[in-house]
């Protein structure tokens, strides 16, 4: 971290005051001792992956259970062993695992005060990300509200709409969608298990997400739209806009796309809503409706996972009345503080901007991608992405052989995850800092389980 001159302002944080990084400094070391020395037996690794299962009530998906510290893109288990981790906690590790940066800032907020903080009485990291988020978000939107999880922020901005619009109360949404797990979310999002056995309202509308073999992919959805329009004439609140669809597959879009949607709900006094809960710090700007050129029409935008919390980001007009929102939490003082550190590291060393660290990743992966479909052009029949977040379908997208490939990549020393359906997906959601050793490393074992795959199967690559 760069020198600066000793600040007297409780609103700066503790972390750059020299003793307290040193003490912090000197922490980490001892913990990543003591981890070290610490490792399960095979026998016992496997025991406890049971206990967690039988603790839940339901078993993990792959025998995963970290302890100790990794590096990197390399997460250490709790056997001592490591695999390289292409999930990230379904997005949150935006620098991996081990980030030396990360875990002294997040020991020096910890001792700063209190574990939690809320609305009523906010602390300094309170102040300090929400600064930081505005900062991002362009001038349009005036306002943050702090939040724990992504579905949260997501709930607290469809209040607001329906708040402003009232009594307009359906929500468009893109086939495909995935809006969060609470009971209202469950509905917009597109995944009928998802859902099961919950009561439904029945006012949500879907519109047919990009397409780019349909003859006119925008023209079809821009379509679907003014038909609701006609049919639900004054009685639409918002259109909540995935820029880029990660439960359904990381499937992306062009801006035209989007523009044209937006365009159309401005005009019918729809808000615009962003959910950009995984795409948030994983496109060349912290805000992917910012990398597409579409801040002048989003009222309401929200953000979470990489955050290490989540935010909702509205303009004055949808400000909501007191009482509407609140809540005990807004979030962990130590996911604060390392959120805020996230953004500036961003800021700092490159990765924003067309021509930034990550953006040069997704470029690093497409040219990996390219490469393996030239190899296996039956196993990678299709791929897309960009930045930090990118998606395959192996051997078709049947469900089962998705399944495969991952369970095989896991054996190689990889984890990755499926998303979509019909086809499914591998999808990828990369440290922002991920080397040229790690792509190589994770791309050879992801080969590796697809012609294992293919070979047990009789699938061709």
């Amino acid at each position: 971290m760069a020198r600066r001159r000793r600040s007297t302002s409780p609103l700066e944080p503790i972390a750059r005051a020299p003793e307290v990084r040193a003490a912090a400094a000197a922490l980490v070391d001892a913990a990543l001792r003591e981890a070290s020395e610490r490792a399960l037996t095979p026998a016992q690794y496997e025991r406890a992956v049971a206990e967690v299962g039988r603790l839940r009530g339901r078993p993990l998906l792959l025998p995963a259970l970290a302890a100790g510290v990794g590096r990197g893109a390399r997460v250490r288990l709790a056997d001592g062993t490591t695999r390289l981790d292409w999930i990230g906690g379904l997005g949150v590790y935006a620098f991996g695992h081990g980030d030396r940066d990360l875990l002294e800032t997040a020991v020096a907020a910890a001792a700063s005060d209190v574990v939690f903080q809320g609305h009523l009485l906010p602390g300094p990291e309170y102040v300090r990300i929400s600064r930081a988020l505005l900062r991002h978000a362009g001038p349009r939107l005036k306002h943050v509200w702090l939040s724990l999880s992504g579905a949260i922020a997501n709930e607290n901005a469809l209040k607001m709409v329906l708040q402003k619009k009232h009594p307009a109360d359906r929500i468009l949404a893109f086939e495909g969608n995935f809006a969060g797990r609470t009971t209202t979310l469950a509905e917009i999002t597109d995944k009928a298990a998802y859902r099961d056995g919950l009561p439904l309202r029945g006012n949500v509308l879907l519109v047919p997400w990009y397409d780019p073999r349909h003859a006119d992919p925008i023209g079809r959805s821009v379509a679907a739209l003014d038909a609701h329009l006609r049919r639900h004439p004054g009685q639409i609140a918002a259109m909540l806009f995935e820029l880029v669809q990660g439960e359904g597959g990381i499937r992306t879009a062009p801006r035209e796309f989007f523009a044209a949607l937006m365009q159309r709900c401005h005009a019918a006094k729809i808000a615009v809503w962003a959910d950009e809960v995984q795409t948030f710090a994983r496109t060349s700007e912290v805000f992917a409706f910012r990398t597409l050129g579409l801040e002048q029409w989003v009222d309401v935008a929200t953000a979470g996972k990489v955050l290490q919390g989540s935010a909702a980001l509205f303009t004055r007009e949808l400000a909501p009345r007191q009482g509407l929102v609140s809540g005990t939490y807004a979030g962990a003082t130590v996911g604060m503080a390392v959120g805020t550190r996230i953004l500036e590291r961003l800021e700092e060393d490159g990765y924003l901007g067309p021509d930034g660290r990550i953006a040069l990743l997704g470029r690093r992966v497409e040219r990996r991608f390219d490469a393996l479909a030239k190899r296996c052009p039956e196993a990678v029949s299709a791929w897309e992405g960009i930045g930090a977040m990118h998606a395959f379908v192996p051997f078709g997208g049947e469900a089962a052989v998705a399944d495969a490939v991952l369970r095989a990549a896991w054996d190689e020393g990889l984890l990755v995850f499926t998303a979509g359906a019909s086809p499914t997906r591998i999808r990828l959601l990369l440290p922002v800092n991920t080397t040229d050793e790690e792509l190589e490393a994770g791309f050879a074992m992801l080969e590796k389980a697809i012609r294992r795959v293919g070979s047990e199967r009789g699938l061709a690559c």
